[in-house]
C-alpha cells in the first residue's frame, strides 16, 4: 500500500538501507493505526509522537553506521507520515507537528 514509503532514503546512500526499512516499518505501523476509523486529530498526533518517539531511539544505530538523522530525513520521514495520514482522508494534519518531537 505504501511502496514508495522514504524512497528518496533508500535512494540515498548516506543513510543505510537497514535502518530506513526499520524506519518504515514504525511508519507502517503508524498507517495500520491511523487507518482506525473514527479518530480524532488528536489521536492522530499522539499516534505520531509514539512513532517519533521510537525513531528517536534509533539516532545511535544511525550514528554507529557514519550516518544521522538529520534534517533531510526529518523531511522525508514527515513526507511519509503525511503521505499516510492523507491517505486516510485526514488533511488538516500539520505536517511538522507529526514529527514535534523528534530528537534529530
Amino acid at each position: 500500500m505504501f511502496a514508495d514509503l522514504l524512497l528518496p532514503m533508500f535512494d540515498d546512500e548516506y543513510y543505510p538501507d537497514i535502518l530506513v526499512a526499520e524506519v518504515k516499518q514504525h511508519i507502517e505501523r503508524f498507517a495500520k493505526k491511523v487507518s482506525k476509523a473514527g479518530l480524532s486529530e488528536q489521536d492522530i498526533y499522539q499516534f505520531a509522537n509514539a512513532t517519533v518517539a521510537e525513531i528517536n531511539e534509533m539516532k545511535p544505530q544511525f550514528e554507529d553506521l557514519d550516518s544521522s538523522l538529520d534534517d533531510t530525513a526529518a523531511d522525508y520521514i514527515a513526507e511519509a507520515m503525511m503521505m499516510v495520514v492523507q491517505e486516510y482522508g485526514y488533511f488538516n494534519i500539520e505536517m511538522e507537528e507529526l514529527i514535534t518531537n523528534r530528537e534529530w
